[in-house]
């Protein structure tokens, strides 16, 4: 095994195409074959296998392989990393987990700023995806850090920064002159969720969930700009953090829950022990810039 080959396996993982693997990779779309090849040769098994619209997946074999391969290579960015250091260098990669629907465009935006500023040699490749898949990600090492609604479990966390879920309602709704809406008045309501397990996680936080407290899920939608126009036409209500609120809100109301639920935000590792220069310098920089972040907002 070389690493061409181990890095061709997780790209089309990643991925799910050659030609896309060999662009992240920075490789020939023939040479990323030609390394799955050798390498499902030298172990004797098939890793990976097409469906008919040409799309790759792991088969059961390189779903086991898998986790091994990107411990491997993440042990090995930190071996190049900590040598850089030696050399007074500061370069490499970090991969960061983002929840889409949880961590706002301007959060993210203003953090990744903030450290290309100070460690402008040092790469990150963004990985975003459901609260689930980002926790999924960094106990497999798909990513080396990612953000995580706190409490988070079987993982080492920062606390970031802290939000607040609210519920949008049309301005003409009942609710509209309120000051703060209860869980009580909420259990008639029919609700505009995204199709994600994050809105059935933040309906949990609220207070549905139970049998007697099944929420009432109008519609679902993937695009939160489809969502917001639902509400806005009064075919159901919403519930967003208060930061990924647009700037602008035209015939919507957003209004805070009593009591008050606050999200606080953080930033995880699989381990502390065990992270690259990189990761570690990612995460200083996170805490310092979260205090400034946190005065802004």
């Amino acid at each position: 095994m070389n690493f061409s080959q181990l890095q061709s396996l997780v790209a089309l993982a990643d991925t799910g195409s050659f030609t896309e693997a060999a662009y992240d990779i920075n490789l020939t779309q023939s040479a990323v074959s030609h390394a799955l090849a050798s390498l499902e040769s030298e172990l004797g098994v098939t890793l990976l296998e097409r469906n008919r619209k040409g799309v790759v997946s792991l088969t059961v074999v390189g779903q086991k392989i898998i986790p091994h391969v990107r411990a491997l290579l993440a042990e090995a960015e930190s071996i190049e990393q900590e040598a850089r250091v030696a050399q007074g260098k500061a370069s490499g990669k970090v991969r960061l987990g983002s929840i889409n629907s949880i961590i706002s465009p301007d959060l993210l935006a203003s953090l990744l700023t903030s450290f290309q500023r100070s460690y402008p040699d040092m790469e990150v490749v963004l990985f975003e995806g459901a609260m689930q898949e980002v926790g999924a990600w960094i106990e497999d090492s798909v990513v080396d850090i990612g953000f995580v609604v706190l409490p988070a479990p079987n993982v080492e966390c920062s606390l970031i920064t802290t939000d607040e879920l609210c519920i949008l309602v049309p301005t003409d709704h009942r609710l509209c002159g309120r000051t703060a809406v209860t869980f009580k008045e909420l259990r008639e309501e029919g609700f505009i969720l995204e199709k994600s397990q994050c809105a059935v996680h933040l309906l949990q936080r609220v207070g549905f969930g139970t049998s007697k407290n099944r929420p009432r899920i109008r519609y679902r939608a993937s695009d939160s700009a489809t969502i917001l126009a639902m509400v806005r036409e009064g075919l159901g209500i919403t519930l967003l953090p208060r930061q990924m609120l647009p700037k602008k809100l035209e015939g919507i109301i957003p209004l805070p829950l009593d009591p008050p639920l606050p999200l606080q935000i953080g930033l995880a590792v699989k381990s502390a022990r065990a992270v690259s220069p990189g990761t570690t310098l990612f995460l200083q920089n996170a805490r310092t810039w979260a205090h400034e972040y946190d005065e802004f907002f």
